[in-house]
């Protein structure tokens, strides 16, 4: 590891976003280009290739399914079908199990035996049915991909028809509505939070939750969250910055998997597949919220909003290249305009300096009238809602078959997301303001430039039985501040308006070799072997803003009560990083599992794995998982599970070092404090009692029932039990004079407040997941889908470590009872998600409805609870109509949350005067109703534009397509 404190531009050189842009490009663009000389010298054996071949049909009618995937289960070998059915799958001589499956009909599967050379004719005739029981998933076995219902432990799939159906354009959103364990609250007035928002699963942390792309390994973002939010003093991987039109499913395993995986897989693992089939679509929403808060009258706070319109256009294509590989590219432009449901301050007091018979009027300060009742650009007042962001996205996904057998893969994409948000009002009369340059006040404005960019190829085939993959993944997010409409108060009325606050970095580089083999008559019964090893760089880098971001300058206050003293340093809602909190440091981990599936009889399933990581910062850990399942009779099944695992601590969560404002209430007044984070191995930190982080233990147990009685119907019913072990948080704000003192008499100057990560906590999370399918084919009255899901989970602290002697004075304060409620009781601990779907012909309705479980915000420094606030339960419904023309054009009208549901107002207390209505804590936010229109236009495959008579499209075993349209 290692760690860097000069600084790597000038302050002044802003590097911007072309400079961030071109940085990761040209660094993934080494990586890329290093890692294909390297797999394309590999000696690729050749092989005297076979070949299968064969028709997919309808049971009943006889006609051909297009599109429908047929694989070689064990292998890397798999594809689409033809138009008129056929499909053609080049392979080496052997014993081969064949599944031939499609949404909307039962998975078909035989054995066949292919000799060198040889062809086979295998053909399949599909039986429709109301639901797809027999889905594929490929996250939760390196060994072998099982269906959802066959799995040892829970996994839900989330096709492509579903997400559409949702009417949503944000990943994170979609998932929310379709998985009720995963949470996507909507924090606001949080800084670089407002642009990159935490999820959950089961009520875990956001770094407690793997994603995967394809099967491999995404990386984080740079921005770590540090103010208050669900999420508090973690780092995420920002789901929307995969586009949900490039998806053609999401598998998300709710097990812990750190045994097979790796790091950050306590809560689970979330696989994102991308499309990968052959032809293409083009779409255009558009909606905006239509909402009523208090019904529209005219209390403070109440009215008719019509705002955060968004506007989204994608288009897809794809085609077939070489007969038996394809390429699929999507796009996506997302415009999402802000929202604001906070009141304008209308207080007499507002343009007032002093009290009583001293005090005086701001000069050139207007009093807003008292008719405004929301945002009004004329007064520059509050923001309380979503950012406004522009999302640019492009995703690439692709396969290429070579005449030896083994097929060369690549996917990645580019996203750049421009934001902005707000932070708290400075009204006329504070001390953070200059009067004479805003005698109104100020809302301080936080603009965003996020680069976010991956790339991951590689190549795969078979020798001598075995399936081996080999691949590289790199990915880097950057995260640069540009702050306005603000002031630095110490530098007078020469302030600027603007400034350039820093950059955060991040990026990973990662090299895999994966290697399969299914034994179908092993002493043992059938086994399936899998064998990997992985090695991987983690880097994080921040970059100081422009001088007069982080400046005390020499200016004091000017006017008022206050003048003569001190004037606020930095810049006002976001300092900028400093030269000494610059850092360019990285890491390094090695990795090897063995994930192993025995069937010893056919009712019995058992899946052992076992992985062990060497990390540079940290040291070493072995960790461990078992799993059964054991039909008790046909369509009944008893499944458990039990591993250990871990998670490393994050670099951000080691080195992160800046300068935030905080408000905290003070004998009744919603107080400002500069906060310093400090590292846990700098000055401040050392003072302070920071210790180096270790990597956060867990144990995962769980067990459950899978019913399927008949094929449209599956229940299934998981409880879990999750034991973690120094648990990372970051320590609440310690603001007591006595630290002050002990950092300025080290001559750390310029905070008002210090707080650090540490591993402060214990914790036992229990719950229970059910979920229940059905469908009914109705003939040719339609098909119709319902599904229903429950979560209930309860986080519990069993343990905090002792205070550092340092802090005596601030005890409570290393993990206060407001980080207490956020991890206990700030999620749901229990979430209802009901969906039903029809369609008939070119017709589809979908409804859903959701209920939100209470969840409790505490004050984190009055103890008597006053300022306590429980929110209740909420059910949120949605709606929608879709008709497709012509096979092709398809049009859908919806509403989300179609009865205006807003969570419970603050207490007048908690809303900084009579200003902020709502909470962040909200797990649907609280922007109302929202009325969408959309429209898309299928087209053919594109093969032939592609220089190539269209074939089949052959998917390599992570970009399998499981779904087709519906007649």
């Amino acid at each position: 590891m290692s760690q860097h404190s000069q600084p790597s531009y000038h302050a002044s050189a802003r590097p911007g976003p072309s400079r961030t842009r071109a940085f990761v490009a040209r660094r993934a663009a080494v990586v890329v280009a290093t890692i294909v000389a390297a797999a394309m010298a590999l000696p690729l054996a050749a092989q005297s290739m076979g070949a299968v071949t064969g028709r997919v049909t309808d049971a009943a009618t006889g006609e051909p399914l297009a599109n429908a995937t047929v694989r070689l289960v064990g292998t890397t070998i798999g594809g689409f079908t033809r138009s008129d059915g056929s499909y053609r799958l080049p392979v080496g001589a052997g014993t081969y199990d064949v599944r031939a499956n499609i949404i909307g009909y039962a998975m078909s599967r035989d054995s066949i035996v292919v000799t060198a050379g040889g062809t086979v004719t295998k053909d399949f005739a599909l039986t429709r049915t109301g639901i797809n029981l027999d889905e594929i998933a490929i996250v939760g076995s390196r060994a072998a991909d099982r269906t959802v219902v066959q799995a040892p432990v829970p996994i839900d799939v989330l096709s492509a028809a579903e997400i559409q159906a949702t009417g949503l354009t944000e990943t994170s959103q979609i998932i929310q509505m379709l998985a009720p364990s995963f949470n996507f609250p909507r924090p606001s007035v949080t800084d670089g939070t407002d642009h990159i928002r935490p999820a959950t699963l089961r009520g875990l942390g956001p770094d407690q939750v793997l994603v995967l792309v394809n099967g491999k390994r995404r990386h984080q973002t740079a921005l770590v969250h540090v103010n208050g939010s669900v999420g508090r003093g973690s780092t995420s991987v920002d789901l929307n910055a995969i586009p949900a039109s490039a998806i053609d499913r999401i598998e998300i395993l709710r097990d812990g998997a750190a045994a097979q995986y790796g790091s950050d897989a306590i809560a689970g693992v979330m696989n994102i597949i991308l499309k990968s089939e052959p032809g293409g679509s083009i779409s255009s929403s558009f909606g905006q919220a239509y909402s009523k808060v208090f019904g529209g009258d005219t209390r403070p706070g109440g009215g008719k909003f019509r705002d955060g319109q968004v506007t989204q256009v994608a288009a897809n294509v794809g085609g077939a290249i070489r007969g038996n590989g394809f390429v699929h590219l999507s796009g996506e432009f997302r415009d999402r305009e802000g929202t604001n449901r906070a009141r304008v301050d209308t207080t007499s007091t507002l343009c007032r300096l002093g009290s009583g018979a001293s005090a005086t009027t701001i000069a050139g300060c207007t009093l807003p009238p008292t008719s405004v009742n929301r945002f009004d650009e004329r007064f520059n007042q509050s923001w309380q809602g979503d950012s406004d962001t522009r999302d640019w996205s492009f995703f690439l996904n692709s396969a290429l078959p070579l005449q030896s057998g083994v097929q060369l893969y690549g996917f990645g994409g580019l996203s750049l997301r421009d934001g902005t948000s707000a932070g708290f009002y400075r009204i006329p009369s504070d001390r953070r303001t200059v009067r004479a340059v805003t005698p109104n006040g100020f809302l301080p404005q936080i603009n965003s430039d996020i680069t976010d960019i991956s790339g991951t190829v590689g190549a795969k085939g078979t020798l001598r039985g075995w399936g081996w993959d080999l691949s590289a993944i790199y990915g880097g997010n950057a995260f640069e501040f540009t702050i306005d409409n603000t002031v630095n108060v110490s530098l007078g009325t020469a302030t600027p308006r603007e400034f350039y606050a820093g950059a955060l970095r991040s990026n990973q580089l990662a090299t895999n070799l994966d290697i399969v083999r299914a034994f179908p008559s092993s002493p043992l019964g059938d086994l399936n072997v899998a064998i990997g090893a992985e090695f991987r760089r983690d880097g994080y880098k921040i970059e100081r803003g422009d001088p007069t971001s982080y400046q005390v300058g020499t200016v004091t206050i000017l006017d008022g009560p206050e003048a003569g003293r001190p004037a606020p340093p930095y810049s006002q809602v976001f300092p900028g990083f400093r030269p000494v909190d610059e850092v360019d440091t990285d890491r390094t981990n090695v990795a090897g599992y063995v994930d192993v599936e025995i069937t010893p009889f056919e009712r019995l399933l058992i899946a052992v794995a076992g992985r062990a990581e060497d990390y540079s910062d940290f040291g070493s850990t072995v960790d461990g998982k078992i799993a059964a399942r054991f039909e008790l009779f046909k369509g009944v099944a008893l499944r458990a599970a039990a591993q250990d695992g871990f998670r490393a601590p994050s670099l951000p969560q080691s080195y992160f070092s800046a300068v935030s404002t905080n408000f905290v209430v003070v004998n009744g007044v919603n107080t400002p404090f500069d906060v310093r984070t400090f590292p846990v191995g700098s000055q401040g930190g050392q003072l302070l009692g920071a210790q180096p982080l270790r990597p956060e233990k867990s144990v995962n147990l769980s067990g459950g029932l899978t019913f399927s009685p008949i094929a449209n119907l599956s229940l299934t019913a998981d409880y879990y039990r999750v034991n973690i072990d120094d648990r990372i948080v970051l320590s609440g704000n310690f603001i007591h004079a006595s630290v002050r003192s002990l950092l300025e008499a080290n001559n750390i100057l310029g905070v008002s407040g210090a707080r650090y990560f540490t591993n402060a906590i214990d914790t036992r999370t229990k719950g229970l997941d059910v979920v229940l399918n059905y469908g009914l084919n109705l003939g040719g009255s339609g098909l119709v889908r319902f599904t229903g899901g429950y979560n209930r989970n309860k986080t519990k602290v069993l343990s905090v470590i002792p205070t550092p002697s340092q802090l005596s004075a601030v005890s409570s304060s290393l993990f206060d009872r407001g980080e207490r409620a956020r991890i206990e009781i700030g999620q749901p601990r229990n979430t209802v998600s009901l969906t039903g779907n029809y369609t008939v012909k070119g017709l589809g309705v979908n409804v859903h409805t959701q209920r939100f479980g209470q969840v409790t915000n505490r004050n984190s420094t009055n103890a008597t609870g006053v300022l306590d606030q429980t929110f209740a339960a909420k059910w949120i419904s949605d709606a929608s109509v879709s008709y497709k023309l012509l096979n092709r054009l398809t049009l859908a009208v919806g509403a989300n949350n179609i009865f205006d549901v807003y969570p419970d107002t603050n207490i007048t207390a908690n809303q900084t005067r009579g200003i902020y209505l709502f909470t962040g804590a909200s797990p649907f936010g609280f922007n109302g109703r929202y009325i969408f229109a959309r429209a898309s236009y299928d087209f053919a495959n594109l093969g032939g534009l592609l220089g190539r008579k269209t074939e089949l499209a052959a998917v390599a075993p992570d970009n399998r397509r499981r779904y087709a349209k519906q007649d």
